[in-house]
C-alpha cells in the first residue's frame, strides 16, 4: 500500500512499452541472438552482421555542393506522368531544384557552420524542419511522407549498397503490415514475421516494433557515441537534414503557386483551400527526391495555434469525394470529428466540452503528476491552524542564516500533516469542506508547490472513489482550463470564432479554383 502508486505507475509503463519487447524478439528471431541484447546491438547485427567497422562501405556528401561535373538535371520520374520536364519543368525553381551527376539532390548554399545550418536564409533545426503560420483555415490536406527519414538513408544509401537493402528490408515489412498486407509481409525477412501476424492486434504491435527498430537505427546515425551505424564524417546529421532542405524547397514551390502553407511538421504539410492539384504536384515533387506522399487526411476547418498545437474537424466523405475523387484514410474513419494535436486540447475535460461533446466520466477529472527528484506530498491541513505568518518568520531567521528557535519550529508543525505519496500519482482538484490538500513536491526537507496544482486542494483519486467524493470535485479548475483553450482559438480569428466552434460544415461561398499555371 505504501508504494502503491509507483507499482501502478511501473505497471502502466510496463503496458506501453511492449511493442519495444516484440521489436527485440523479431530481431533476436532474425539474428539468432538472445532478447538480453540490446535493440541497438541486434540492429546492427542484423544490418551488418559480423563486421565491425562496415563504415568503409558507408556513403556521405555535403548536401549544398554539386558534383565534380557541376551538372544540373531533372532526373526522369517513373510516375504516371513521363512528361515533368515539360509539364512542370518550367515553373520550378531551377536555382534550387538541383540535381548531381548521379541524380542526388543537391541544395545550393546550404551551410553547416558551428553547429547552425542555414538554407535559403533559414536556419535550419538539426531535427527537422517546422513552419507555421498559425491562424483559422478550411478545406485543409494534410500530407505526410511515408518513412521519411528510412527514405533518405535508402535513397543516400548511406550504409553501402548491400546494408542499406538489408535497412530497406525492415521497412518494406513495416509498410506491408501498415497497409495489411499481410501475406507480403509474412515472407518478408526470411518469414520471421510470421507469428507475429495471427490477427490485427498483433499486426499493429509489430507496425510499432518495426518502427521503433527503424528510428533506433537512424537515432544511431546522429549518436555522440560510437557505433555500427555511425559516419565520423557526418556531424550535421545528414538523414534528418536532407528531408528537413526538402520541405523547405517544397514549400516555396508551394507557396509560389499561390497556395499557403500553414504547417510543416518534420516530415508533414498542411495545405489550406487545397485541389487536386496541388495534392498531385506535391506528391510527384516528392518522388524527385525519393519521397512517397501519403495523403493522410483533409479538414473541413482547422485552428493552428503554434508550431505544435492545433485542433481541426475531418471534412466529410461527400465533400472529399467532390474535390478529390476519393477519400483520405483519415477521413474515411474519423468523418466529421474533431482530432487535437498538442497536450492543451487533447485533455479530455476539454476535448469533451468543446469538440466532441461526450459526456465528462470520473477519468476525465484526474490529474496525473510525477517528479523525477523528491517526492510527492499531500498536505492534509484544511482542518489546522493557518501558520503563514509564523512561517514567514522562519523565513527571516533562514535568511539571517541564523537558527530557528525551537517554538516557532513547533507551532509551524501544528499546521502541517504531510502525507506521503511517492514518485507519481493521480489526484482530483477538490472543492473547499472536502478535505482535499496542497500537493507538494519534497526534496532535501524543502517543500514546493507541484507545477499547475497552485490554489487548489486535491485527493488522490483513488480516495475519491472509494469514498464516493465525485460530486465534491472542482470543476472551476478545469473549467479555467476551457476558457484558456477557447480564448488561445478565439484569438485567431474572433469574427469567425462562432462559426468555427459550429457544427455547420464549410461550405465555400465560391468554387474552388485550380492553380492558374498549366499543370
Amino acid at each position: 500500500d505504501y508504494c502503491a502508486n509507483d507499482v501502478l505507475a511501473t505497471e502502466a509503463v510496463f503496458e506501453a512499452r511492449q511493442a519495444d519487447f516484440v521489436a527485440r524478439e523479431i530481431l533476436a528471431d532474425i539474428t539468432g541472438m538472445s532478447v538480453n541484447e540490446t535493440t541497438n546491438n541486434l540492429s546492427a547485427q542484423f544490418i551488418f552482421g559480423n563486421n565491425k567497422t562496415p563504415q568503409d562501405q558507408f556513403n556521405y556528401r555535403r548536401l549544398g555542393e554539386l558534383g565534380a561535373n557541376n551538372k544540373t538535371i531533372i532526373p526522369e520520374l517513373t510516375t504516371p506522368s513521363d512528361k515533368w520536364v515539360e509539364v512542370y519543368g518550367d515553373y520550378l525553381d531551377g536555382e534550387y531544384t538541383v540535381f548531381n551527376e548521379k541524380n542526388q539532390p543537391v541544395f545550393p548554399g546550404y551551410t553547416y557552420e558551428n553547429g547552425i545550418s542555414i538554407y535559403r536564409g533559414e536556419e535550419v533545426g538539426e531535427g527537422g524542419y517546422v513552419y507555421s503560420e498559425p491562424n483559422m483555415y478550411v478545406n485543409v490536406a494534410l500530407l505526410d511522407i511515408a518513412s521519411m527519414h528510412p527514405s533518405s538513408i535508402i535513397a543516400e544509401q548511406l550504409f553501402g549498397e548491400e546494408y542499406t537493402y538489408k535497412f530497406e528490408e525492415i521497412k518494406n515489412a513495416r509498410i506491408a503490415i501498415k497497409h495489411k498486407d499481410y501475406d507480403k509481409a509474412r515472407n518478408m525477412l526470411g518469414g520471421v514475421l510470421e507469428k507475429y501476424l495471427t490477427d490485427e492486434t498483433q499486426a499493429s504491435n509489430l507496425a510499432k516494433a518495426l518502427k521503433i527498430v527503424i528510428n533506433s537505427i537512424y537515432g544511431l546515425t546522429s549518436a555522440k557515441f560510437v557505433n555500427r551505424f555511425k559516419d565520423l564524417r557526418n556531424t550535421d546529421n545528414i538523414v534528418a537534414k536532407r528531408g528537413a532542405l526538402f520541405m523547405i524547397n517544397l514549400k516555396h514551390e508551394v507557396q509560389k503557386r499561390g497556395y499557403t502553407v500553414a504547417h510543416i511538421k518534420t516530415d508533414s504539410i498542411k495545405i489550406p483551400n487545397a485541389t487536386k492539384e496541388i495534392i498531385d504536384f506535391v506528391m510527384e515533387y516528392g518522388k524527385l527526391y525519393g519521397y512517397i506522399f501519403e495523403h493522410e487526411a483533409t479538414y473541413d476547418r482547422m485552428a493552428l495555434i503554434n508550431k505544435s498545437v492545433y485542433v481541426a474537424k475531418y471534412l466529410s466523405k461527400d465533400e472529399c469525394s467532390r474535390l478529390y475523387g476519393y477519400i483520405p484514410g483519415d477521413n474515411d474513419s474519423h468523418e466529421n470529428q474533431w482530432v487535437a494535436v498538442g497536450t492543451e486540447f487533447q485533455v479530455p475535460y476539454i476535448f469533451k466540452t468543446l469538440f466532441s461533446h461526450e459526456l465528462i466520466s470520473f477519468e476525465d477529472m484526474c490529474e496525473t503528476r510525477e517528479v523525477k527528484e523528491g517526492d510527492l506530498y499531500l498536505d492534509m491541513n484544511e482542518n489546522l491552524p493557518d501558520v503563514t505568518l509564523v512561517e514567514k518568520t522562519r523565513d527571516k531567521y533562514l535568511k539571517a542564516k541564523e537558527p530557528v528557535p525551537d517554538d516557532i519550529l513547533e507551532e509551524i508543525s501544528k499546521g502541517h500533516n504531510y502525507i506521503f505519496v511517492g514518485r507519481v500519482g493521480q489526484f482530483c482538484p477538490m472543492k473547499d469542506g472536502a478535505n482535499g490538500g496542497v500537493l507538494y513536491r519534497c526534496k532535501d526537507g524543502k517543500y514546493y508547490a507541484v507545477s499547475g496544482t497552485k490554489g487548489f486542494r486535491w485527493l488522490e483519486s483513488e480516495v475519491v472513489k472509494e469514498l464516493n467524493l465525485q460530486d465534491k470535485i472542482d470543476r472551476t479548475y478545469y473549467d479555467a482550463l476551457v476558457d484558456e483553450a477557447v480564448e488561445e482559438i478565439r484569438k485567431l480569428d474572433p469574427d469567425n470564432f462562432d462559426w468555427f466552434m459550429s457544427d455547420n460544415q464549410f461550405v465555400p461561398t465560391v468554387t474552388l479554383e485550380s492553380d492558374p499555371l498549366p499543370f
